[in-house]
């Protein structure tokens, strides 16, 4: 007599199942676009975090100021009426620098350029230049860009003499900092490494030590600038040596920006001999200073706290639905406007998945990873739909659910 082996029933592999051949039936667009792309590029992306199975949709993604913000439009058409790109500095350049220097406290001075990961990448080598040493303290699951993460084993990453630290734990960071450390760089709020913010003691420990040694603190704040008029550093008010922006400061456009204290970003005065030399086609764009003036009119200290209002209204629900369907389920963390859930348990990857390909049926779509991002479009009322879309899901994971 054999034995057989019986399947042991699993809710939420079996709900991923028929929510991926939902997913599948209703996309095909979306899967011969990925074949296409698959093609060209590998896995058929520039982004890796857009790479899931059975294949991503292929849509227009909305940023901090919704898909096509009126007044972001009406600064790109008049852009065009002025030239494209005229190879000199630009009136509105000069316009943009004054608009973000007087808005995070760390930054006399500032510097353009094309992305985030840029951004982090010159912030650090100006930070070991004025410091003159070589080594960089960074923290577990951070990501400063592509070069610069530490999520995993990475053949990307810069070859800088890092440190790896734990990431909101001071005991554990105070006994692996050295003497010769050139800089420490840290996000605020991790975002890639799960929305997960420091505590204000935390940061506190950070300036602290960093002034000790002599080291630069740099804050990343290419996520956390949405989060507060000042960035988290006026949030906190836990001053660094400098900062980096990205994203939304460029209007949804090709954007980042580093800046600092005025003797360290006076080692990129090219007037002088011997200075850094920061230089790039594209930093003082036209389209990007453009939209990036407009950018910083709607990014008012109104919207940011309005967006922040509806996270936190977010947020605690999330946790109450969460809670009350199956406690221990998930983790709901972030601040202000972000907002990142993590399940919990063996069934994890299934629920994480499951829970996007659900709320795709009902017309909502959030980062694969658990992130729901909101913008200063958003209305209460969306909040309520992502709420009761949580509230179906639920019963649909955990069939004893009572909501």
């Amino acid at each position: 007599m054999t034995s057989m082996t019986v399947r042991k029933p699993n809710r939420a592999l079996d709900l991923l199942t028929d929510l991926i051949q939902q997913y599948v039936k209703t996309n095909p667009k979306s899967a011969n676009e990925n074949k296409r792309a698959c093609k060209v590029m590998p896995a058929g992306n520039t982004r890796a975090v857009f790479v899931y199975q059975p294949f991503p949709l292929v849509m227009y993604f909305a940023g901090m100021f919704g898909h096509s913000h009126p007044s972001i439009k009406h600064a790109l058409e008049e852009a065009t009426k002025t030239g494209f790109n005229l190879g000199a500095p630009s009136k509105k350049e000069i316009e943009l620098a004054e608009a973000i220097t007087s808005r995070f406290p760390s930054m006399d001075m500032v510097q353009f350029c094309t992305s985030g990961t840029e951004a982090n990448t010159l912030a650090i080598a100006v930070g070991l230049n004025y410091s003159k040493r070589k080594k960089v303290v960074v923290f577990e699951n951070g990501y400063h860009g592509n070069t610069l993460s530490f999520k995993r084993p990475n053949a990307l990453r810069l070859p800088h003499e890092f440190i790896l630290a734990p990431y909101n734990d001071i005991a554990g960071t105070h006994q692996i900092l050295q003497p010769d450390v050139g800089v420490i760089i840290v996000e605020p709020m991790q975002g890639a490494g799960g929305m997960v913010p420091a505590s204000r003691a935390f940061l506190s420990f950070l300036r602290e030590q960093a002034t000790k040694l002599g080291a630069i603190l740099i804050f990343d704040e290419v996520v956390t600038a949405r989060t507060h008029y000042h960035g988290l550093q006026g949030y906190y008010n836990i001053i660094p040596d400098m900062t980096t922006i990205g994203k939304f400061y460029g209007g949804g456009l090709p954007f980042g920006a580093y800046g600092g204290r005025r003797e360290i970003m006076d080692t990129l005065d090219s007037r002088a001999i011997n200075s850094l030399h920061h230089s790039g086609t594209w930093h003082n764009n036209i389209f990007t200073m453009s939209a990036g003036l407009a950018a910083v009119e709607l990014l008012s200290a109104r919207n940011i706290e309005k967006a922040n209002q509806l996270g936190t209204q977010l947020r605690e629900g999330l946790d109450v639905v969460f809670n009350v369907s199956r406690p221990d389920t998930a983790v709901v963390r972030g601040f202000g406007s972000l907002v990142g859930v993590h399940f919990l348990g063996p069934d994890s990857d299934a629920l994480r998945d499951a829970f996007y390909f659900f709320l795709l049926t009902r017309k909502i779509y959030v980062g694969h990873r658990g992130f729901l991002c909101l913008s200063i479009v958003h209305k209460e009322e969306h909040i309520q739909a992502v709420l009761e879309a949580v509230k179906e899901f639920c019963r649909a994971a955990f069939p004893k659910s009572t909501m």
